[in-house]
């Protein structure tokens, strides 16, 4: 596929649109505060301000009805053989349909349409998108640690079947060997999960995105106190993420 073909089918996708624009949002967030903290003019900080909103209700409005899509993959996601994958993945889908219930309550408020306590729906909103990163790191971190184990499990049956002669003539201190075993072992342990991720790189992408995404709500309920500077950046980062996923679905985690 060529370059202007690739853009023709990112920009047909409602979530490759919303990525950039998302991109977009957060690089005005990003820009206004550095600007502001080096003492630039304020009808340029204004300015950036009001593309950083106005960005914001551009994307509101790209994610109407993606609740009940994600519903609709719930469906599909509750018939999982595996359990732990079954409950995080359904239940990560679930509380994002709903921070985007909330999200186009708020983009009604804005307009408009209908009063409510902002504060509190924001807050709302921000409480639901914490927990789907949370849910959805927890499905990262047991993706990680089943494929380690395994990884780990061949390496140790064929160390086993290496070396078995030499467990004859072992001899010495159990204790120190025990130790150096330990030590051993940890060693592979940090080796397996970086060649883990090497070898998986949508399990890496999604992981990064939700680690770094993971500070934006703590941030919005008080639990931290970042910059808007570094929030911006945080955002810019995950969003390059989503971008990637887009543009190339072999990144995308699956289910």
């Amino acid at each position: 596929m060529d370059i202007v073909s690739a853009i023709i089918k990112f920009n047909a996708q409602t979530s490759g649109r919303d990525k950039v624009c998302r991109f977009f949002q957060y690089g005005s967030k990003f820009t206004w505060s550095t600007l502001k903290g080096q003492g630039k003019g304020e009808d340029l900080i204004l300015k950036i301000k009001n593309l950083e909103n106005a960005l914001s209700a551009t994307r509101k409005l790209l994610r109407f009805g993606k609740s009940f899509d994600l519903i609709q993959e719930c469906l599909k996601t509750i018939h999982l053989s595996d359990v732990f994958l079954r409950v995080t993945i359904t239940l990560a889908k679930l509380n994002q349909a709903v921070y985007l219930l909330v999200d186009h309550a708020l983009w009604a408020e804005k307009t408009g349409l209908i009063q409510l306590d902002k504060k509190y729906y924001r807050n709302l909103s921000a409480r639901f998108w914490l927990v789907t990163l949370i849910l959805c790191l927890a499905r990262n971190l047991y993706e990680i640690i089943t494929i380690v184990k395994n990884m780990f499990r061949v390496n140790t049956a064929k160390k086993n079947d290496g070396s078995g002669s030499n467990n004859n003539h072992r001899n010495g201190n159990a204790n120190g060997g025990a130790t150096v075993d330990s030590i051993n072992a940890g060693v592979m342990h940090v080796s397996l999960v970086k060649r883990c991720l090497q070898e998986n790189p949508p399990l890496a992408l999604d992981t990064l995105k939700n680690c770094v995404d993971i500070f934006l709500p703590l941030t919005s309920l008080g639990y931290l106190r970042l910059s808007s500077a570094l929030q911006g950046l945080l955002g810019m980062i995950s969003s390059l993420v989503g971008v990637m996923t887009v543009w190339n679905g072999d990144y995308k985690l699956r289910p």
